[in-house]
């Protein structure tokens, strides 16, 4: 122990000494104000450098580094989306721009997902390494998290919350960048830099729709900024509302009749069979449905319709009638396929410049929303059967509302109002002639109340069934209820879940000495942070008593943990062609198993000539493990397991199945976080070139490669009983030998993740029956992937024709390899996801007129049944992995089928935008967005859940066009 913390001490004081080297160097304030940071920055800052004179090229600080350089390229690629670029191309939000970007290949939940726990919010997955492993800087700072996390499971960056009319620009680095930036940045940083230093007012005005029906939109902003001699202060405001968008509106995905033919079974389309429910009343003695009264089904506006239900028995090739029910007419009609938001948003930011050479700043940034989304109408049901003392049998019931029963469809969506704000204010100036230094400090919070419609439980039961809750009242059953007897049974839920962030942080940078080839650039940064969460769902849910059920998970867990970092870089020119980077990083974080993170990069830029840059790197990146992870607190639920443990101690290795006598029935599963994770550790290469071949004219191209170990994903109860047989008696359940056995720290902790009971032979606790199974994260996962980027820009000025400039950029996936756990083996995954992406513009600017067609391109994805058997002859398909018929009475019995290998895709979007100057302050835009209304309408052909499309790249939403009307106050 002492001698770790001797070499963290002087690991501490080494990057102390560097830190602060400037400070004994250069005691002497500077007298004038620094200009550097009023320098534009991206690619305004390339045009803005070509104008001047080579000696009065201002540096400026590009994402991917703290030192502040003349070059707007460096060792590492770095992508520049624009404000005026975004407005151009087509898109309404900062999001939308973001999800075309070709690095950002990998897919997220999407708002069509069952249960989705984010909605309103929009996660990005660069690289393919998911959600989290990607940073995001509001003006360099970090953000942050969303309160609620990705899939009921680890945190994220909401990059939904991000209005538009604040944004100067994106920068996007696609590389490991920790070693700069600290934890998450495994994949990459985006960088949206804000407004500064506007000038007038400018308000702009759209409204738009889509030509399919739905979806209107409407988004009035407002920008401005004024200055002084020694002082300036920009503003925005921003009001946005886009409506949700409900299945009702695309007729060709609304219901289960709209499934593709080849997904459903003959039979089934033949005889009807359609797994359709609306109002049901099932006899459980007789397993038939009970049927409605005679024009029941007929009283509800079209909602539901009179349902013959019928069950097919392949073996016997006979159809049985299951009685009739009141069927509904789209099931999908009301599944939000977009969820609809209106956002309220403010930004303020201020400067002032002292006399002693010193510059203040400030900046508020407040967001305000409502998302709304809804999967089905809200819905009564009897829990299983109860004795029928009217009707003398055990009935099971279902009831389904309509929108005129609850008041309106918008009824029985789920709210989810946002509240988020991020306060930070600073001080910058100069140790002498050559070092810049910035302080800032900063607080940030995040609130989510999520409000839902719950049935009450009691409330309902009684309307039904009565006191006594046994015996249906059937004229309320069949009968349309009122909105007063609806609103009597019913109520709003409410989870609140919370988020903050507080933090500072100290940069300095500038020139160390001048070297043999030139100066040595320097940066240092001293970080420190709290952060914290705390998830409350609704209590009247939770326990065995609870008033009403949500649909989504129900996910607790709160926790704070502080975290301390020190960083250094140096930019080193070897030769005056050839200039090196290197940069180093200490991270500590409480509550992480382990000492800290030390990350490191290292970087090249070789110019043999002026106009050609060859450039590579190297870095190691690291996440520290999500809040939610450490601090979930358990969460139970009931379902059937397998003991792997009984059944090896009963010498029956090869045959652990229920049937032969090995099943847990109902054993309690909860979820919980783990306080010992290690961090995950990841590495990056890139290497490329960028090549300026003439006048305008640029290509660049790169190649990237990512690795991550001790990824953390959820061990299920499966996995914990496997691992807790294969601890205590070194074997496995099927004889197979395991690649990589569990650790003794993984076997100790699955082994205490198990509860059993006292054996009933009297033989111990280890053989008694399993009666808690504990999940949870652990370190177990890893993945690698790799690819290629490419781009070309161009710019063609004539003076008949006007001016054109061009943009395109094509990401490659070459591999993806993933395993679940460290007992696998890499398996390569590249052809689950897409494996190709692209996007491009052209612009044409001539006098008062400008037009912009955009296009983007998104490789094919895999049908759902990708790899599985096709179809029989009579339209059955085997689910065995050889693709053989074994056990049914099918024409084609004992025959193979072949696999099917089909892909969806891929998906390509048109934008186009025209633009008028009206007069030297108005202007009036037109947007056509999905120009030839893609939606991918003849579907996934074998996809027969909904939404029926390949929802992963297409959308349903179709051709949207807009009308914008900006006016500048000068």
């Amino acid at each position: 122990m002492r001698d770790s913390t001797l070499q963290r001490s002087a690991l501490t004081c080494a990057l102390l000494s560097a830190l602060f080297a400037p400070w004994g160097a250069q005691a002497a304030a500077a007298d004038q104000p620094d200009q550097a940071d009023q320098a534009p920055a991206g690619a305004e800052a390339a045009q803005a450098a070509a104008a001047r004179k080579p000696t009065e090229i201002d540096k400026v600080t590009v994402t991917g580094s703290r030192i502040k350089r003349a070059e707007i390229e460096g060792p590492a690629p770095v992508f520049t989306i624009t404000a005026a670029q975004i407005e151009k191309e087509g898109f309404n939000t900062v999001y939308d721009a973001l999800t075309t970007l070709t690095e950002a290949m990998g897919t997220v939940e999407s708002d069509i997902a069952w249960g989705q726990h984010t909605v309103n919010a929009s996660p990005l997955n660069l690289r393919n390494m998911g959600p989290g492993r990607s940073l995001l800087l509001i003006n360099g700072r970090r953000v942050v998290d969303y309160p609620l996390p990705y899939q009921g499971k680890s945190n994220f960056a909401n990059y939904n919350n991000i209005p538009t009319a604040i944004v100067e620009r994106i920068e996007v680095l696609a590389s490991g960048a920790s070693a700069i930036y600290g934890s998450d940045a495994v994949a990459g940083v985006i960088n949206v830099i804000l407004k500064k230093d506007f000038q007038g007012d400018q308000v702009k005005v759209r409204g738009g729709t889509s030509t399919r029906g739905g979806r209107d939109a409407i988004d009035l902003s407002w920008a401005g900024g004024r200055s002084g001699d020694n002082w300036s202060v920009t503003y925005a405001l921003q009001y946005f509302k886009r409506e949700a968008l409900p299945a009702g509106e695309r007729e060709f995905m609304d219901s289960d009749f709209d499934a593709p033919p080849q997904s459903l079974n003959p039979q089934d389309r033949k005889v009807g069979i359609l797994p359709s429910v609306g109002i049901r009343m099932f006899n459980a003695d007789t397993g038939v449905r009970m049927a409605p009264p005679p024009g029941a089904c007929d009283q509800f506006n079209g909602e539901f319709f009179l349902q013959n239900r019928r069950t097919y028995n392949r073996n016997t090739n006979t159809i049985s009638n299951t009685g009739s029910q009141c069927g509904q007419s789209a099931v999908f009609q009301h599944w939000t396929l977009r969820n609809g938001s209106e956002d309220r948003s403010g930004y303020v930011y201020a400067n002032y410049d002292f006399e002693n050479g010193m510059q203040g700043w400030a900046t508020l940034g407040v967001w305000s929303s409502r998302g709304t989304n809804m999967t089905f109408m809200p819905a009564w049901s009897s829990n299983g059967s109860y004795f029928d003392s009217g009707v003398g049998a055990n009935l099971d019931l279902v009831r389904y509302f309509t929108p005129q029963e609850i008041g309106g469809a918008e009824n029985g969506y789920t709210h989810s109002d946002e509240l988020s704000w991020d306060l930070s204010a600073g001080l910058r100036g100069k140790f002498g002639e050559r070092f810049d230094w910035d302080f800032s400090i900063g607080r940030a919070e995040y609130r989510v109340d999520e409000k839902f419609p719950a049935i009450l439980t009691a409330e309902a039961d009684r309307y039904f069934l009565g006191a006594n809750r046994d015996r249906i009242d059937q004229g309320r059953l069949w009968n349309p209820i009122s909105p007063q007897d609806y609103a009597s049974i019913t109520t709003r839920g409410k989870n609140r879940a919370e988020s903050w962030l507080s933090s500072a942080n100290f940069i300095v940078s500038g020139d160390l000495f001048e070297g043999w080839a030139g100066p040595i650039g320097f940066a240092g940064q001293l970080e420190a942070a709290k952060q914290g969460y705390s998830l409350a769902p609704d209590p009247k849910t939770l326990g065995d008593n609870r008033l009403y059920d949500q649909t989504a998970n129900i996910d607790l867990g709160s926790g704070t943990r502080n975290h301390y970092a020190a960083g250094v870089e140096f930019k080193i020119p070897l030769l005056k062609s050839l200039t090196a980077s290197v940069a180093g990083r200490y991270d500590k974080y409480d509550a992480v198993s382990g000492d800290a993170a030390s990350t490191y990069n290292a970087g090249l830029e070789w110019r043999p000539f002026s106009n050609l840059l060859v450039r590579g790197t190297y870095a190691t990146s690291f996440r520290a493990p999500d809040m939610h992870f450490v601090y979930a607190t358990p969460s139970t639920s009931v379902a059937d397991q397998t003991d792997y443990l009984s059944c090896l101690r009963a010498g029956q290795q090869g045959n652990c199945t229920w049937d032969a006598g090995f099943k847990v029935e109902d054993a309690d599963i909860s979820r919980q976080g783990t306080p010992d994770l290690k961090y995950e550790t990841g590495s990056s290469w890139t290497a490329g070139f960028v090549w300026d071949i003439a006048d305008g004219l640029s290509v660049s191209t790169d190649y990237w490669r990512i690795e991550l170990e001790d990824e953390i994903d959820d061990v299920g109860a499966n996995d914990v009983l496997l691992d807790e047989a294969y601890c205590l008696t070194g074997k496995t359940p099927t004889g197979e030998t395991r690649l990589s056995p569990p650790s003794a720290d993984r076997c100790k902790l699955q082994l205490s993740r198990v509860t059993r009971g006292a054996d009933p032979d009297g033989a111990g606790p280890l053989l008694g029956p399993v009666t808690e199974i504990r999940t949870g994260p652990i370190n177990r996962a890893a993945r690698n992937v790799e690819g290629i980027d490419a781009s070309l820009k161009y710019r063609l000025n004539t003076q008949r024709w006007g001016d054109f400039s061009f943009g395109l950029n094509y990401t490659n996936l070459l591999k993806l390899e993933t395993r679940t756990d460290d007992s696998e083996q890499m398996q390569e995954k590249r052809t689950g996801e897409p494996r190709s992406k692209f996007r491009g513009s052209v612009n044409w600017q001539r006098n008062k007129w400008n037009a912009t067609v955009y296009a983007d391109r998104v490789g094919s994805v895999p049908s759902v049944r990708f790899g599985g058997c096709r179809e029989f002859a009579d339209g059955y398909v085997p689910s065995s992995d050889n693709c053989v018929d074994n056990d049914t009475a099918s024409p084609t019995y004992g025959q193979k089928t072949e696999k099917y290998w089909g892909r969806v895709g891929p998906a390509i979007t048109w934008n186009v935008s025209a633009g008028y100057q009206i007069t030297d302050n108005a202007k009036i835009n037109v947007y056509v967005s999905n120009l030839f209304d893609e939606v991918n309408e003849d579907k996934d052909p074998y996809k027969k859940d909904f939404a029926f499309i390949a929802d992963r790249i297409f959308s349903p939403v179709g051709r949207e066009i807009a009308l914008e009307y900006v006016f500048d106050f000068k």
